[in-house]
């Protein structure tokens, strides 16, 4: 199944509009909103929306050598990086202009508040709980009951990060997450986190009778509680047998990364038309959690559903790459037609999926921008992935003999040498690929036949990622993109009923 590449996004026709007049919301300081990369997470309090941000996150990646000791792309490198994630407002009728309302203090590596959750605890109160990323493995939390005024609670949990909340029969669930890589399952529970704390839900019973993995995503949804997994031999999803999590009391639902071991996060959820909906992701696109591997070749994302009878079916995906026997189904063809990342290799991640009345949007995370400011970094990367010195002249051979194999039918090339090939094939790439570049925005009237509303980052190559996808009680789809370049962006799409009025 094909689409057309070239498809314009018209945001009258889709019904979605930008309220964010400055990319990264920061109209003082332009390096500042910059940073602001990601908008990572959101919630609404009251008549506010609210998103909190990610700070330099490919900047960090290279920063920490995740890749090895490469220099970041200038494209990617604020003038004066500070990672101290910052929470941002406005209100959810569009009337006004974006406030910050918290600012991480410098002192903390806060790279930015991962997820957000509005809750309300048996004594009435509301509350905004947001939990950060830092680069200590000491979980950061904030509350704010008027999102406004924000304290930092105790939380005496050794994690570097949560990435999914839910409440569940009146009580809230946390998952923390290790800095990279994969940990023993921390699963919490509270009832009132400021008063009560957080308490460790048990897991480590009997093999095959509770969940293992790292906490990627939960799910309360017919009288269970869902636990998405993240595992170096593909993801799992687990349930409970009753409506209360309890230890040796729970049921494999997905295993093996539906038939991939290579579809190792679940990294986006939603309930549609009474079946769970799961995108899959590799971190980064090309960073396994099997230790084993660290590194491997970049592939699309799957979707898979399940019904409420535990039985799941393949939506988007195609021939495995790492191929395995889940015990709790076959894998089987595609019901939408369309191959692993809709046949689109950039596609690492299903970033989101989220249903807005009768329509189930899903976004992506695509690195496709990122291949014009990556090309002139091949040497370094080779070069510290083989360990190989830059001097070294068998490694300038294999880089030379490597630009020449693949420009060898152009020789308009020859009187260059490899490093100023390449940093012209990628202006020639950033050139040809600025109507393509950017995530993809697709969506479904069935979950199964699906259509795309942009693929070119809503217009914006630079947005390579949809972060968040959000639904407000008023029923209106904010979408919240990941862009390193100029700053994150936030869009909504009104429902049907206000649709008329303006943003």
């Amino acid at each position: 199944m094909s689409t057309n590449s070239n498809l314009t996004f018209n945001p009258k026709s889709n019904g979605f509009r930008n309220i964010t007049p400055v990319n990264g919301f920061d109209t003082t300081n332009p390096d500042n909103a910059m940073q602001n990369n990601y908008a990572w997470s959101m919630t609404e309090l009251g008549d506010y929306i609210y998103v909190g941000t990610a700070r330099n996150i490919p900047y960090s990646i290279f920063e920490n050598e995740v890749l090895g000791p490469v220099t970041p792309p200038k494209a990617l490198t604020p003038k004066n990086p500070v990672n101290a994630g910052e929470i941002w407002r406005r209100r959810t009728d569009s009337v006004g202009n974006w406030e910050r309302v918290y600012r991480s203090p410098e002192n903390i590596e806060n790279l930015g508040f991962r997820f957000m959750i509005t809750y309300t605890n048996p004594h009435n109160e509301t509350a905004i709980y947001a939990g950060a990323l830092t680069l200590t493995p000491q979980l950061f939390m904030l509350k704010s009951t008027d999102g406004v005024n924000w304290q930092l609670l105790d939380t005496d949990i050794a994690g570097y990060s949560t990435r999914y909340m839910a409440v569940h029969n009146g009580k809230l669930y946390m998952g923390a997450l290790p800095l990279m890589g994969q940990a023993d399952i921390q699963l919490y529970s509270s009832f009132d986190p400021e008063r009560d704390g957080w308490k460790r839900v048990p897991v480590n019973g009997e093999s095959g009778k509770n969940p293992r993995g790292n906490v990627d995503l939960l799910l309360s949804f017919n009288n269970h509680l869902y636990v998405g997994t993240a595992r170096g031999t593909g993801f799992e999803l687990w349930r409970t047998l009753g409506a209360e999590p309890k230890k040796n009391k729970w049921k494999l639902v997905v295993d093996k990364g539906a038939g991939d071991a290579r579809n190792e996060h679940p990294w986006s959820i939603a309930v549609f038309k009474n079946h769970i909906y799961i995108g899959t992701a590799i971190e980064a696109a090309v960073l396994s959690i099997n230790p084993e591997q660290t590194i491997v070749p970049p592939k699309g994302f799957d979707v898979i559903r399940v019904d409420k009878e535990d039985n799941w079916e393949l939506v988007v995906g195609g021939n495995p790459v790492v191929p395995t026997n889940p015990k709790t189904g076959t894998r089987g063809k595609p019901l939408s037609g369309f191959r692993s990342g809709f046949g689109n290799l950039s596609n690492a991640y299903c970033w989101q999926i989220q249903a807005q009345g009768d329509e189930l949007y899903l976004g992506t995370f695509s690195w496709s921008i990122l291949i014009p400011y990556l090309l002139p970094l091949l040497p370094e990367i080779l070069g510290s992935q083989a360990t190989i010195s830059k001097n070294n002249k068998s490694y300038q051979t294999a880089i030379n003999d490597f630009v020449k194999y693949h420009l060898q039918a152009y020789p308009q090339f020859s009187q260059f040498n490899s490093e100023d090939i390449l940093e012209r094939l990628a202006d020639i790439i950033l050139r040809l690929g600025r109507r393509t570049f950017g995530f993809d925005l697709w969506k479904s009237m069935d979950g199964i036949t699906w259509v795309p509303v942009s693929l070119n980052g809503l217009g914006n190559p630079h947005n390579y990622g949809v972060r968040m996808l959000f639904l407000s009680k008023n029923n209106d789809l904010f979408l919240g993109t990941a862009n390193p370049f100029d700053g994150l962006e936030v869009w909504v799409r009104r429902n049907s009923a206000r649709r008329t009025l303006r943003p």
